[in-house]
């Protein structure tokens, strides 16, 4: 990890509306925390396409937050 707050990236199922507004509500809670979040419903259409974004996300962060649903 770096000096300052650890960066995090946010992995989840799109199970329903609800459980997606579930978890933007962590990733917000996290954020007003000093948490560096980020999770797709910050970057609604990246350029690269959302396999690539994703891995890059992945790559870039200290830690990675799967939020396990029976689903995923």
């Amino acid at each position: 990890m770096t000096g300052g707050p650890p960066k995090v990236f946010i992995s989840y199922s799109h199970d329903s509306v609800e459980h997606q507004e579930h978890v933007l509500g962590l990733a917000d809670r996290l954020r007003t925390d000093g948490i560096d979040v980020e999770i797709d419903r910050y970057n609604p259409s990246p350029p690269e396409g959302w396999p690539l974004w994703c891995e890059r996300q992945i790559a870039a962060a200290d830690v990675v937050l799967m939020v396990c649903t029976e689903t995923y």
